[in-house]
This record gives structure tokens, C-alpha cells and sequence, in this order.
């Protein structure tokens, strides 16, 4: 019999943070508190109760609000390269677990496989010389300087996450690695819709090489401004309609995977 006991739950709350609920088991993925001058809030107890959270990669955008996030029984899963960028900005050791591809474990009911990922390629001037840098001046050296110390490395992970039957594939980047053997056909897959101006064909490219039956946008939104922007989807959603779901959810909005019985 199903129950809500065994419910698969996807939570996003702004950039490519979400949360994988499991019946009474939830991880946290690249949780990021915006900018204080965006105009996306996000509560200040979002993040709560969560025993682990996965890191995709070491940007800013990625890991910078972790260290608010850390309790005593929490464990942040990264690579090496956002290991030491969170060791600077205060995480404990003892709460840090290294990963690489190919780490499998599982939390609660979830389990967990980290893939090899790869990162979206940046047009970091675009970023820089916009006309939006005057009007989100102020804090604009900190925040700089904020980026430029969270460094990616070419470590980027993908997460593949089942549970109950289900099937999630979750991106930190529109970017998939070559010569990497992904599982195909998830249930769902979780695609951060920022990084280029040629945003469409990446990620309809992404989906035929993972058949996914649905799609859940994220990271589309402007929560880092002047180095963010909010980005038309559009044009993907049209493209894809014919073919499988994709979501685009509220801040702080959850999709639930339905469970079928056997």
C-alpha cells in the first residue's frame, strides 16, 4: 500500500538549491540564501532540519551560504576544491566528507551516486561589464572577491538519487561530461537553466542524451545580481511540450514524484 510515508518529494528554492525528501529523509543540494539586494527571499529557516547536504561544485553560488547552514550533526559531501573554499570560510572538518565520481551511500531511504559532472562554459565579461553593475554597486568588490575565491576546478558532480522505485538525476550545471555513461530514462531530471546565450539547444541536447521523462528547471532565476539575470525559458518549454513535462516551480515550491504500485 502507498502511504504519504513514502513519498519522493523535490523541493527548489531559488538558484540550484533544492531538497530530496524521502518519507521522514531529506538532502539539501547547493543551498543558497540570494543576494540581499535580489529581490527573491528566501526564509532564514529554509535549510533547516537536513543531516546532509551535497555539494555539485565549488562556486559561490554553490557553497557560499553553507557555513550558515552547518549544525553540529550535519554532513556536507564535496569534492576536494569546495572542501577547502568551505574550510576558509569557517565549516568544520569534522562535518565535511570528501566525495569523488563514482561515491555511492545512502542516507535514510535515499541512495545516492555521484557522477562525474561538467560545468557550463562562463562568459565571465558578460558578467563583469553589464549595465546592471551600476545600479547593484554597493557590496559589488565583496561579492568579487567572494567569486573569486571559489573556484569549480573541473570538479563538477552530478547526483543521481533513487528512492522507492524512483529515479532522480540533478545537474549543478547545464553540462554534462563526454565519455561518461549516465543512467537514462530518470523520472526526473533537475537541469540549472543559466550560463549561456544558447541556453535551448544545450539542454535539448542534455535530454537526448539522458531521456528523462520530465524536467525540472532551476538556477533561471536572478539571485546574485549583477551577475545573475532572470532567463526566458520559453523557448526550451516549447520545445520540449510535444515530448516531456518540464516544470518550473515557486520559490520555495515542491513537485511530488507519484509512486505506482508494482
Amino acid at each position: 500500500m502507498l502511504t504519504d510515508e513514502n513519498r519522493v518529494e523535490i523541493t527548489w528554492y531559488g538558484t540550484a538549491s533544492v531538497r530530496i525528501t524521502a518519507g521522514d529523509t531529506s538532502v539539501l543540494i547547493d543551498p543558497f540564501f540570494p543576494f540581499p539586494d535580489s529581490r527573491i527571499k528566501i526564509k532564514k529557516d529554509a535549510f533547516d532540519d537536513c543531516s546532509h547536504i551535497l555539494v555539485t561544485h565549488g562556486h559561490f553560488d554553490h557553497i557560499t551560504s553553507i557555513s550558515r547552514i552547518v549544525r553540529p550533526d550535519t554532513t556536507v559531501c564535496c569534492t576536494r576544491a569546495p572542501y577547502k573554499s568551505l574550510c576558509r570560510k569557517g565549516v568544520p572538518i569534522e562535518n565535511m566528507h570528501i566525495i569523488r565520481a563514482g561515491t555511492a551511500f545512502s542516507v535514510g531511504d535515499l541512495r545516492i551516486t555521484a557522477y562525474k559532472g561538467n560545468h557550463i562554459k562562463l562568459n565571465i565579461l558578460k558578467g563583469l561589464f553589464n549595465k546592471r553593475v551600476l545600479k547593484y554597486r554597493k557590496g559589488l568588490f565583496r561579492k568579487l572577491l567572494d567569486i573569486a575565491s571559489c573556484l569549480e576546478k573541473k570538479e563538477s558532480l552530478c547526483y543521481f538519487i533513487e528512492a522507492y522505485g524512483k529515479r532522480i538525476i540533478i545537474l549543478g550545471s547545464l553540462a554534462l561530461a563526454e565519455n561518461v555513461e549516465y543512467p537514462t530514462g530518470a523520472d526526473i531530471a533537475l537541469l540549472p537553466y543559466q550560463g549561456s546565450d544558447d541556453l535551448c539547444r544545450i539542454a535539448v541536447g542534455i535530454c537526448k542524451r539522458l531521456r528523462p521523462k520530465a524536467v525540472l528547471l532551476t538556477h533561471f532565476d536572478d539571485t546574485f545580481p549583477p551577475f545573475s539575470s532572470e532567463i526566458d525559458t520559453s523557448g526550451f518549454e516549447e520545445r520540449m511540450k510535444k515530448h516531456i513535462p518540464v516544470y518550473k516551480l515557486r520559490h520555495g515550491g515542491s513537485i511530488r514524484i507519484l509512486l505506482t504500485k508494482n
